[in-house]
């Protein structure tokens, strides 16, 4: 057990961690002030993408704050190799990341504010190669 398991085992931390599907959340509508999704999007379609946008504004209390990101059509990586054994796409029975025009996800954020809005490109080292990651981030406030 590492340092981190003992302490809160020994102090009996609660987590409040649980196992969910982005796709229907498991808890009342309005329940929370903030929702954060950094590359969870990335494994769905694009309709799944759309059940789940659902669900985080469903969740999330008016004025609430949410951070999703998604990749952009810019990725210039496929990510094959990881594609075909990520437990999130067996899971989900997805074939390959979902890829997104500049403002093609903007509508996703009609009942929102959009507070910042951001294209971020990246070149990362992965198993010894470099490769390029494009993404669009959006900070936004509900309605």
């Amino acid at each position: 057990m590492d340092e981190a398991h003992r302490f809160c085992a020994h102090n009996n931390m609660p987590l409040g961690i649980i196992h969910g599907d982005m796709r229907h959340i498991p808890f009342p509508g309005g329940e929370f002030s903030f929702i954060y999704s950094f590359n969870a999007i990335d494994f769905m379609t694009k309709p799944d993408i759309a059940i789940s946008m659902r669900e985080i504004t469903r969740v999330l209390k008016r004025d609430g704050l949410c951070y999703v990101n998604f990749l952009s059509v810019d990725d210039a990586e496929t990510w094959e190799p990881f594609c075909k054994t990520s437990p999130p796409i067996k899971l989900l029975k997805s074939e390959v990341f979902a890829h997104f025009e500049d403002n093609e996800a903007d509508f996703y954020f009609e009942p929102y504010e959009i507070i910042r809005k951001e294209k971020r490109i990246q070149d990362k080292l992965w198993e010894g190669k470099l490769r390029r990651r494009a993404e669009i981030e959006y900070i936004a406030r509900k309605k």
